[in-house]
């Protein structure tokens, strides 16, 4: 109720409904007022006045832009429009349930294609996968160095570890026919210095020998390597010959014209014929010797070190240069090449342990 001063000289007074006068003085000096019940009271009689009129929530007003993406359905009850989304929402659901469904069953038809799948034939015991990447037949060469034992690889294989079999039953000097390529030389050099080894070569597993193939100057030869009783390394080549599948026992042994402790002596002589280990840097050569081209060469079973120069520019040192494919930017640079050169003892000043190359005879071990 709001409390309205009386007029002194209306005692009853005519006031508005919902009001109740009061004496002055009774709140302060005299001002009228009304009462915070009577505002109270007449929101609701306002708002009962206006019958009739819409009502429009208060989140509406504020905000109609956020209450407009989510509209209810007309017609449907509570629990219909539970988790409605909109549209955009919806399709994104289609795709989530689609994947849903097609990775399982994919996942299950790969799993049933590899378990129904022939599984790769494994190499039996004394057969080896020889892989040679032959997809462009156009591209290989069935007549050249290598095709003797690219054609039939196993058969040579086989082969090759049969002679180094037959070689471990070699009793008192003799040695087996049908074994070494050049056999009058072999066997000359057999009797003057010896076999080339002191232990029998392990062959009971042919999947522990290393293979490689190569070829020099038109020759092709297989190279086995693998290890000897007295666990020392080998490395054995062989080459298909007229007479058949032959050890080639020079290059075997790395066979040279004199020893590696008489090279120096001897090639104050004559020039001779080792088999080495060529290495070359660029900082081998120097700026005060520009007219030379230096090599490291590493003779088998000697650690002296040994330098061989060739001229610079010669037909010699372009023929080394190519061996570590120096001026090739597609190749990689090669180290430790092996090669047949020969060897004197050059013009000019040389120290001890310096010999000049006057020729490479061969790539590789094997000569033609």
């Amino acid at each position: 109720m709001a409390d309205n001063p009386l007029p002194p000289n209306d005692t009853e007074g005519k006031l508005p409904s919902g009001t109740r006068g009061v004496r002055k003085g009774a709140h302060g000096k005299g001002s009228a007022r009304q009462t915070l019940l009577l505002k109270k009271r007449k929101v609701p009689e306002e708002m009962s006045s206006d019958e009739g009129a819409s009502v429009i929530p208060v989140k509406e007003k504020l905000s109609p832009a956020t209450t407009a993406k989510h509209p209810k359905s007309e017609g449907k009850a509570v629990d219909e429009n539970w988790g409605n989304a909109p549209s955009g929402q919806q399709g994104a659901r289609v795709v989530l349930w689609a994947f849903a469904l097609i990775v399982p069953v994919l996942a299950i038809v790969t799993a049933f294609v590899l378990i129904n799948q022939d599984p790769p034939e494994a190499p039996s015991e004394g057969q080896l996968n020889f892989n040679f990447n032959l997809s462009k037949e156009d591209e290989f060469d069935f007549t050249g160095p290598r095709a003797w034992f690219e054609e039939n690889p196993h058969v040579h294989y086989v082969g090759a570890i049969d002679i180094l079999d037959r070689l471990n039953q070699v009793e008192g000097g003799k040695i087996p026919e049908l074994v070494f390529r050049h056999r009058d030389f072999a066997l000359g050099e057999i009797t003057d210095h010896g076999l080339g080894w002191d232990s029998d070569f392990m062959t009971a597993d042919p999947r522990t020998f290393k293979w490689t193939i190569g070829d020099t100057n038109n020759t092709g030869f297989l190279i086995l390597e693998g290890l000897r009783k007295d666990q020392s390394t080998f490395r054995s080549y062989f080459v298909n010959s007229e007479q058949g599948l032959r050890m080639d026992w020079a290059a075997s042994t790395a066979w040279g014209e004199v020893p590696p402790a008489d090279l120096f002596s001897a090639v104050g002589q004559r020039e001779v014929m080792i088999r080495c280990s060529l290495d070359k840097q660029p900082h081998y050569d120097s700026k005060v010797d520009e007219q030379r081209s230096w090599f490291l060469v590493m003779l088998p079973g000697s650690e002296k070190q040994v330098w061989g120069f060739a001229p610079s520019g010669s037909p010699v040192d372009r023929d080394l240069l190519g061996l570590f494919n120096f001026g090739n930017f597609i190749l990689d640079r090669q180290e430790d090449v092996r090669a047949v050169i020969r060897v004197g003892n050059g013009k000019g000043n040389l120290k001890e342990n310096q010999v000049e190359i006057v020729e490479l005879l061969a790539g590789e071990w094997v000569l033609p």
